[in-house]
């Protein structure tokens, strides 16, 4: 079975007893946490994927990191997929539970990338006119290329629009290009 079906099917299984029980919000609070940590932390990483290292020693580091700050729920699920060998997917289920959460809840993810660091009201505004756009609410992350130049490039989804400098530069180059290789 494909990492996509296995982390959907654990995703939607969790989705569905959490909001059961009413704790949507922290379970994914939790998986947003774990995600997170499971990003900025190769060695965590490492370790959940190495076929050397037994289960139990797996669930120890991880009740170490995360019980006290997680939902009981979402520990005993991170108990469920270690003790079924499926640990090797924990990021790819918590990425699958963040995405069915967004859909189920109405929610886009988005990005700026700038040339400059943008204060926050220029992103607000962003984010209003992509929500209007949308409708839908957007998560927006943003990032600093300084290879921009200038102006800025958003994806919203699999759509991605460059208004940048760079971005215009490489166009005109092209179109150049073209020009002169039809004549």
């Amino acid at each position: 079975m494909s990492e996509f079906r296995v982390a959907s099917r654990y995703a939607k299984s969790l989705i569905d007893l959490a909001q059961e029980k009413n704790i949507l919000e922290a379970i994914f609070n939790d998986i947003q946490l774990f995600a997170k940590t499971l990003e900025n932390s190769h060695e965590l990483l490492g370790m959940l994927k190495s076929p050397i290292i037994h289960g139990d020693k797996k669930m120890a580091v991880m009740k170490m990191l995360f019980d006290r700050s997680f939902n009981p729920l979402t520990t005993s699920f991170l108990e469920i997929i270690v003790r079924k060998k499926r640990e090797q997917y924990l990021g790819a289920v918590a990425s699958a539970f963040i995405g069915q959460y967004n859909e189920l809840n109405n929610i886009i993810e988005a990005s700026i990338k700038t040339a400059v660091e943008t204060d926050d009201s220029i992103k607000q505004q962003i984010r209003e006119a992509l929500e209007k756009e949308t409708g839908k609410r957007v998560n927006l992350k943003s990032s600093v290329d300084a290879e921009l130049i200038g102006g800025l490039i958003v994806q919203v989804e699999d759509k991605l629009f460059d208004a940048s400098i760079a971005g215009k530069l490489r166009q005109a180059k092209k179109e150049l290009l073209n020009t002169y290789i039809s004549k």
